[in-house]
């Protein structure tokens, strides 16, 4: 998925009040730690579940089950 397709998935499933709010405080405890939000965004593009994986990995620990929600919730 390149970034133009994942803002226009982020912005439908946006309409959902529920996904929203579950988005948002996943995002706002992220955006506390600089340049990860950057990092997830790559994560985010990856299709290969192993390479996704991968990246997960290199994340910090304190912030791999927030990374995962996120992206759980975009691809559910």
């Amino acid at each position: 998925m390149n970034a133009y397709q994942l803002i226009m998935k982020l912005q439908l499933k946006m309409q959902d009040p529920v996904f929203a709010n579950k988005f948002n405080e996943a995002v706002s405890k992220l955006n506390s730690i600089p340049g990860l939000q950057q990092q997830v965004l790559k994560i985010a593009q990856i299709n290969n579940e192993n390479q996704r994986q991968k990246a997960l990995d290199k994340l910090p620990t304190e912030v791999k089950s927030t990374v995962t929600e996120i992206l759980n919730l975009l691809e559910s």
